[in-house]
């Protein structure tokens, strides 16, 4: 995939890292002249020095054939233009940062395909450990308004030998992948929960406890 990130702070830097160590082809647009410098150094990817909201830094950095662009600088201003100019170029899909929870709903009304309130995130990952063990959660999407979690099945859970087509998930909320050892198994009707599974739910916020209480036999 051909990637565009947009801010190369410790969040961007990280994660052009990781893209770019699994292949993809990764671009980072940062600002600051000497952060750019550093990154160009460090990382294996292309850097270019501007800023993400101007047209002709994304031009410079290959918008027209670009598969995403992720928005990730401090500025709600900056990242909400970076994804409003891709969109309008043609970028399939537009993933942002949301720095302040009151500009959520611009972003989703702009039509960003996935907006990530960190303070959200770490807000939700924070009240899942506090909540016990065997709950972990990943990010808030939708503004807010859903979640998605991740939850170990408990030897003692009625889930236990059940197929997914027999548990009665609530409405609101999937179960959208199990991961088992070093397997990752994609749900299907038939597949059997066992215990110690590692199941990641995606949904509203109180489907999803709901069926997280389930599965760790609460």
């Amino acid at each position: 995939m051909y990637i565009i990130i947009v801010g190369g702070g410790q969040t961007g830097s990280k994660l052009a890292k990781r893209l770019a160590d699994r292949g993809n082809n990764v671009v980072v647009i940062e600002k600051d002249e000497r952060r750019a410098h550093e990154l160009a150094a460090e990382l294996d990817v292309l850097v270019v020095h501007g800023n993400g909201a101007d047209i002709d830094v994304l031009k410079d950095a290959g918008v027209d054939r670009a598969d995403v662009l992720v928005a990730l600088t401090q500025a709600d201003e900056v990242n909400l233009m970076a994804c409003e100019l891709a969109k309008k170029m043609g970028v399939p899909r537009v993933i942002a940062r949301v720095n302040d929870e009151k500009h959520a709903r611009m972003f989703e009304e702009l039509g960003v395909d996935i907006a990530v309130s960190l303070i959200s995130a770490a807000v939700m990952l924070f009240e899942k450990a506090v909540s016990g063990p065997g709950v972990y959660g990943l990010l808030g999407i939708g503004g807010g308004k859903g979640e998605v979690v991740e939850v170990t099945v408990g030897p003692n859970s009625k889930a236990v030998g059940q197929r997914i087509k027999d548990i009665n998930v609530p409405k609101g909320c999937t179960l959208a992948m199990i991961t088992r050892g070093d397997d990752l198994i994609p749900p299907r009707g038939e597949t059997e929960i066992l215990a110690g599974d590692l199941v990641t739910v995606v949904g509203k916020p109180d489907a999803v406890l709901k069926i997280t209480r389930y599965l760790r036999g609460e």
